[in-house]
């Protein structure tokens, strides 16, 4: 019996301090999607517009898109230090040219947290400025 409730004890300290890391990360995600907003505004608004959906055949949308979700890497490196060529977003082909914005790597994970938060679309993880630093240009 007393086994039992010691088990039962460490069960519940270990998933108590599992749910304060998830409220931790959650208010850290919360804190870089509110300072994303603000990076956006200055940086981001005017090719990919106010809603996220950019102009068809030149800016390509970040609102539920595609390549944003399933190449997370590119995405950074692009925010990080621009992109040139084709991509392919939502099934529509964009060939332009976005240059470097000069973000540090702090902005560039507030603004990804942001984007990757917003209109449709949905990562509760956090990107980190450490994840952005140890992303090469290609």
């Amino acid at each position: 019996m007393k086994i039992n409730f010691l088990i039962a004890i460490v069960v519940l300290l270990f998933l108590s301090c599992n749910s304060l890391d998830k409220k931790e990360v959650s208010k850290e995600l919360s804190a870089s999607i509110d300072a994303g907003q603000t990076v956006y505004q200055n940086f981001c608004l005017n090719c990919h517009m106010a809603n996220g959906e950019g102009i068809e055949k030149v800016y390509p949308p970040l609102a539920n898109s595609d390549y944003l979700k399933n190449n997370l890497e590119a995405s950074i490196r692009a925010t990080k230090y621009g992109l040139k060529g084709k991509i392919i977003v939502n099934g529509k082909v964009y060939n332009n040219v976005m240059a470097p914005m000069g973000l540090s790597d702090q902005e560039v994970a507030d603004v990804m947290n942001y984007i990757s938060n917003s209109w449709n679309n949905k990562n509760n993880t956090l990107i980190t400025p450490e994840q952005v630093s140890k992303i090469q240009p290609k």
